[in-house]
């Protein structure tokens, strides 16, 4: 039986969904031959053709470039895959045609946020207003065979029918479990981590604006944050938070690909998101509590399906920097407090975001797809 799976994503960069994607096509079983079909490069690319995963990268030149798409459909139908995965909107909407014409089974895994698609500022319009998808995005949505979400948050906002939507929450590779041994310091500032695309989904302004109160209130030599990640707007934050760097309170360390290295030396993972975004099943929180830290973070999407108010970590208002402030100080006169929630969202991470669980329950969606179209 022919079980080739094609991927076909948006970019290979350091996002989230980069990131689990690479998860599942080096994890799946060998009986699965796998192939991604990529529409920009990046950092994730190498790292799945390490994993003897066959990479084909063919950047669009432009945003409306269309003959990307005509060398894919060539790949598709010389390659004939028994299942197609998207992993983004323009993926979906380019797979979406010669899916139905040669009735290859196609899954549609490009909702990875915990509510509906929004324009970012100066880029084409994708999404549509809360309730349900517009355009494009409710097309592809319709006329995949199954749809993909990685939070419940994001099903139900996107109004996928249950008949056609499936949860399956990210994973973690097992390979990293070696990087989440906490470093435990009896001395020095208490410690603040935030880790995420510095783009507008992420809400690093009030992460920063809470460092500075902070600062103003207590002084420097108590607290340390740290900001991690890389986007369009990294610059922007380093300018804003020049002040706090130059007293040495601050910092953006470049950490590449591997967080957890910066994450274990902290004391509480934040993570704040700019509505009308939403989160889905967030890497980063899922890493905070990997390295056994309590979780500070806005009320968004997904997130309440990983953080256990009160007892793993505490979840607050979108760009409510006085609350933030709040919690921070609360964790770092509390530590007994905060080690415990710590150590319950490690426990809560081990036992339910394992990549065998992702990769068991993506495989059986594929089994069920294959069998379906035998049948039919």
């Amino acid at each position: 039986m022919n079980k080739r799976i094609l991927y076909v994503t948006d970019t290979l960069g350091t996002g989230g969904a980069e990131r689990q994607l690479a998860l599942l096509v080096k994890y799946l079983s060998p009986e699965w031959e796998r192939r991604v079909w990529s529409f920009g490069n990046g950092p994730f690319a190498d790292a799945m053709r390490k994993s003897g995963v066959l990479v084909d990268v063919k950047e669009r030149r432009k945003r409306y470039d269309i003959l990307p798409i005509f060398d894919l459909w060539k790949l598709m139908i010389r390659w004939r895959p028994a299942i197609v995965h998207s992993w983004g909107w323009v993926s979906s909407i380019a797979v979406a045609p010669l899916c139905r014409i040669l009735r290859i089974p196609w899954i549609d895994g490009s909702i990875r946020i915990g509510g509906t698609p929004v324009k970012p500022k100066g880029e084409l319009s994708l999404g549509g207003a809360p309730g349900g998808l517009k355009g494009y995005p409710r097309l592809s949505v319709s006329l995949a065979d199954r749809v993909i979400t990685n939070s419940m948050a994001g099903l139900i906002a996107c109004n996928i029918p249950q008949t056609k939507g499936v949860v399956i929450y990210n994973g973690f590779d097992p390979e990293r479990l070696a990087l989440i041994e906490r470093i435990e310091t009896s001395s020095g500032p208490f410690s603040a981590v935030m880790v995420g695309r510095m783009d507008h989904f992420k809400d690093f302004e009030s992460f920063i604006q809470a460092a500075r109160t902070v600062c103003e209130n207590n002084g420097t030599d108590s607290w340390h944050f740290q900001a991690l990640g890389k986007g369009h707007l990294r610059a922007n934050l380093l300018e804003r938070a020049a002040d706090l760097i130059k007293m040495g309170m601050m910092d953006f360390p470049d950490a590449g690909l591997e967080v957890l290295p910066f994450v274990r030396r902290a004391d509480v993972g934040v993570l704040m998101t700019r509505p009308p975004n939403q989160e889905g099943c967030s890497n980063a929180i899922m890493e905070y509590m990997a390295c056994g830290l309590p979780v500070v973070c806005s009320d968004s999407g997904g997130n309440r399906e990983l953080v256990v108010e009160g007892v793993t970590g505490f979840i607050i208002a979108p760009h409510d920097v006085n609350a933030l402030v709040e919690k921070l100080r609360w964790l770092k006169t509390h530590l007994q407090e905060a080690q415990a929630m710590g150590s319950a969202g490690r426990q809560r991470f081990l036992n339910e975001y394992t990549v065998d669980k992702m990769v068991g329950r993506t495989t059986s969606i594929y089994t069920e797809l294959l069998s379906q179209y035998k049948r039919n």
